[in-house]
């Protein structure tokens, strides 16, 4: 039973984590963590990329985070994972918004378009 519940508690941490505020990461240890898991080494020019890419997603999610919607944040940042990525994070949350403005952007011309049908028609529809 106990097992069972733990899923729920700490899932329930983190939601509280990404709404309390942006989580910090070890940078460099990320970098060359995942360096060393994809390359077998860590050279100076895949770390220092890497170290620049996070520092510019967390600045950007640092900026943007109180306009980010809670619920986004909490699909999206998960400090308690193996590699945390400021990168990954700001990948997901602007990839949750540009999906919620493909869904809003495709279901108003389907509205539209119900009500005109006529003229949407193929020709041969319309003369019949």
């Amino acid at each position: 039973m106990f097992i069972a519940s733990m899923p729920i508690v700490l899932g329930s941490h983190l939601l509280m984590a990404a709404a309390g505020g942006l989580p910090s990461i070890d940078i460099e240890k990320s970098c060359r963590e995942s360096s060393d898991a994809l390359y077998g080494t860590t050279t100076v020019n895949v770390f220092d990329g890497c170290v620049e890419d996070e520092k510019d997603a967390s600045a950007k999610l640092a900026k943007d985070w109180a306009i980010f919607p809670d619920a986004d944040k909490a699909r999206c940042v998960h400090a308690a994972i193996y590699l945390p990525s400021y990168v990954e994070w700001l990948t997901c949350i602007e990839g949750e918004s540009a999906l919620r403005r493909i869904r809003k952007d495709s279901a108003a011309p389907a509205r539209f378009a119900m009500g005109r049908r006529e003229m949407s028609a193929p020709r041969e529809a319309r003369r019949k």
